[in-house]
């Protein structure tokens, strides 16, 4: 039987606000991509998207913007943030083979396209690598 001390406790972990701490009060864009984690390319696309980013503000008389991390991060969680699952992981999982050496990553080439590459070289032609000498 559980207590109802343990309960109430349990509700009042599952209501608590995390408050997180920054070490400046602004950012600029990419100290703040790095600070959270975000790549380049995906926050350029959020913005070519038509994203609002909270806490993004421009800077009057300048051609840039800064980051208010407390904004930025809460919006960040509520909206982008989901945890890892079997099925949102990256390659779901799996291993993923090397590719060391310049190997193909699938047999596309047909058997008979090869046959008739070696018969076309019997010919006494010289192969080449395609560039000009």
């Amino acid at each position: 039987m559980v207590s109802i001390g343990l309960c109430s406790y349990i509700r009042y972990m599952a209501n608590v606000i995390k408050e997180y701490h920054y070490p400046q009060a602004y950012f600029l864009e990419p100290e703040a991509l790095i600070h959270f984690g975000i790549k380049g390319r995906t926050y350029k696309r959020w913005l070519a998207d038509g994203v609002t980013i909270p806490g993004r503000y421009k800077v009057k008389g300048t051609n840039y913007y800064v980051i208010e991390p407390h904004e930025f991060h809460t919006w960040l969680i509520e909206t982008r943030i989901e945890k890892a699952t079997q099925f949102n992981k990256l390659h779901n999982g799996r291993k993923t083979k090397s590719r060391k050496g310049g190997k193909p990553t699938s047999d596309a080439v047909p058997a008979d396209h090869e046959a008739n590459h070696s018969a076309s070289l019997s010919t006494g032609a010289k192969q080449t690598n395609g560039l000009a000498t």
